[in-house]
């Protein structure tokens, strides 16, 4: 089977129009099915008490620029969205577009700077395996640029899109 070149993973991005961002107590928190799943699924008992007990006041949901690489940033987030002690941070919707914070009274900034920082971190390691992947498929189109075939020329646009476009 022959090998296809990989594509590159979009970095997370959030959204920064006013309309995608939701603010609210937890109390008025309407939409907390979407997130039902990933607030239930490995999370601490400690986290899960503080949920069911309503404790926490503030709901934030920051919306996702869209991706193709869904599957490849859940694996990432699901990473970094835990404490040492395995509360999470943050949780993720269904169809990984949108995030979810809980936080106490007035807590709320401080919980949006450890996800910045998440985020980030997230978003240097997608730069690392972004390199990667155009260090692998540079290596592709100089083994297949020795055969001659009709893809050649497709080969060449490829080879020019990897190392020419910053994504």
């Amino acid at each position: 089977m022959e090998h296809d070149y990989r594509n590159i993973i979009s970095h997370i991005d959030v959204d920064r129009s006013l309309n995608s961002i939701e603010y609210s107590s937890f109390a008025e928190f309407e939409n907390i099915e979407e997130f039902r799943s990933d607030m239930e699924e490995g999370n601490d008992s400690i986290e899960l008490h503080l949920i069911k007990s309503k404790a926490y006041k503030e709901a934030l949901v920051m919306k996702l620029k869209q991706s193709l690489n869904s599957e490849e940033w859940r694996n990432l987030l699901k990473e970094e969205q835990k404490t040492f002690g395995g509360s999470k941070i943050f949780y993720i919707n269904n169809n990984c577009t949108k995030l979810l914070v809980l936080s106490l009274p007035n807590e709320i900034n401080n919980k949006l700077n450890m996800i910045v920082t998440r985020l980030n971190k997230i978003n240097e390691k997608i730069t690392r395996v972004n390199g990667k992947i155009k260090k692998d498929n540079f290596d592709l189109y100089n083994s297949r640029v020795k055969v001659k075939d009709s893809n050649k020329k497709k080969e060449d646009i490829i080879n020019f899109i990897n190392q020419n476009l910053r994504v």
